[in-house]
This record gives C-alpha cells, structure tokens and sequence, in this order.
C-alpha cells in the first residue's frame, strides 16, 4: 500500500482531531494557552491595533479573534478544512471581520508579497513538516521591518519518541497516596531529526487523537530564520503563571524546565 504524503498525514489527523480539539479550546480547559503560551504570545507581538496581521496556523481561530478584538486586520491560514471551518461558522456567529484560508502555511500563493505589518505562529511550526518553506512564506508576505513571533514546544524539551522508544520526557515517581512526583526531564539522541506520533490523552479533551509531529533542533529553527530574512530581537523561555499553576498544578514542574520558546524576529529589508 503507498505510503500517504506527511502533508496529506497531518490534514487527515487534524480534520479527524478536529471536533474534540474546538470543544477543548472553547471549554477554557486549554490552562497552557491561558496561562503559559497566550502570554507569552500577547507579549512578544505588543499593539496590533489597525496592523494587517497574519496568523499561521491559527487552527479553530482562538488567538485570530483574540488579536482582532484588540483591533487587528487578522488573515488567518491552517491546513485542516474542518477547523476552518470551524473558524469561519464562530466568525458567522460573532462577525469579527477576519478572512479564513485553508492552505499549507508553505504555500501563500493567494497572499500578496510585503502585505502584512505582523505575523504569528502560534504552537504549529513543529507540526509542519516543511518549515523553512512556512518561514520563506512569512518573509514573502512581511513587509520591510515587520514583526514575526514563533511559539513553539522548546525543541529541547518537547516530549518525542522514535521507533516506539520514548526519547524525551518527564522521569516521574507515584507516592503511597498516588500523587506523581516529577523528578528530572530526561533527553537523548537530541541532535536526530525525525518525525513522531503524539496521542492527545487526557481527562479534558472529549475524544483522544494522534498528531504528527517534528523533531529539529533549536539551531535549526534559528538559521530558518535568519537565512530568510529575519533577525532574532528576543527569545523567551515563558513560565506559567501564578493562577495558572492554581488552576492546574502539573503546570508547575514548568517553573524547572520549559515547555515553550518564544523567538521574536524582524524581517530586515532586502
């Protein structure tokens, strides 16, 4: 039987994942987009009111209406028909004025070059099997001194596995009581690119579903950019908040070792 394309692979999971995945984010039980990464992610773009705004990636719209609200001019991509579709029935519903488009973040034919004031990634790069081609695009369509953001699983840190063996992750201990202890983060065979399967599993999602995912190293990404463009202004390493880690306690061991990075680039002039 041949072997699907990586591309076709990751549409068929997310329009599969798709109905689970909007329930979760708009139950408010997504405490690490709350409380860790959205932050992070309001903080690096600043003021985008009245800017031309591209989200990459933007799955079921979340930080596309977020960022519209605030007074951006929001373009939004992802590769999944089913979340934009989802996307497009909430914008029926609350008319933000933001222009969903199902395409390959690699392929923004139908955007115009240097149009954009701003543009965002938010928690997808690292499922896009061809990424340079993803940050060409964002250069393409960013106009002279525009600001790109990338959120992202720290590539460092991201919990992976190849071949069935688990290469990354938590080393945990289970009390008498039955609490989980999480003791140190354990990782090898770091500098190995491949592709891995994810299985979302836990008691807030309604349905689990299996994702691709892929694994690259931290140099990887900043090269990407920076032969593309852009220069790197700031990195971050965000830490959840202080409600967060109330909310949910497991968000705690992220105060040790971080979940995310956040890179803040500007596309330089040609």
């Amino acid at each position: 039987m041949e072997q699907m394309e990586p591309l076709k692979v990751v549409r068929k999971q997310w329009n599969e994942a798709a109905r689970s995945w909007v329930e979760f984010i708009r139950s408010g039980k997504n405490y690490y987009s709350e409380f860790l990464n959205g932050p992070a992610l309001r903080r690096a773009m600043g003021k985008v009111e009245g800017k031309q705004v591209l989200d990459i990636g933007c799955g079921e719209g979340y930080f596309s209406r977020l960022f519209a609200r605030l007074g951006a001019k929001v373009t939004a991509v992802d590769i999944s028909e089913n979340l934009i579709r989802a996307a497009i029935e909430e914008e029926e519903r609350y008319p933000l004025g933001i222009r969903y488009i199902v395409s390959d973040a690699a392929d923004l034919r139908m955007l115009e070059s240097h149009s954009f004031d701003a543009a965002f990634c938010y928690m997808a790069l690292h499922d896009i099997e061809d990424y340079e081609g993803a940050i060409s695009e964002a250069s393409r369509i960013l106009k002279a001194g525009a600001k790109f953001v990338i959120v992202m699983e720290h590539p460092c840190f991201n919990t992976r596995s190849m071949d069935g063996k688990m290469l990354a992750g938590w080393v945990t201990q289970v009390g008498a009581d039955g609490s989980k202890e999480h003791l140190y983060y354990r990782a090898e065979n770091y500098l190995q690119r491949h592709s891995y399967t994810f299985e979302w599993k836990h008691d807030r999602l309604p349905s689990s579903f299996v994702t691709t995912g892929f694994h690259r190293t931290l140099s990887d990404y900043f090269n990407a950019l920076t032969s593309r463009g852009f220069i790197v202004t700031r990195l971050e390493e965000p830490q959840p908040l202080e409600e967060g880690v109330r909310v949910h306690p497991p968000m705690r061991k992220h105060y040790r070792v971080p979940l995310s990075i956040v890179f803040e680039s500007m596309r330089i002039s040609e």
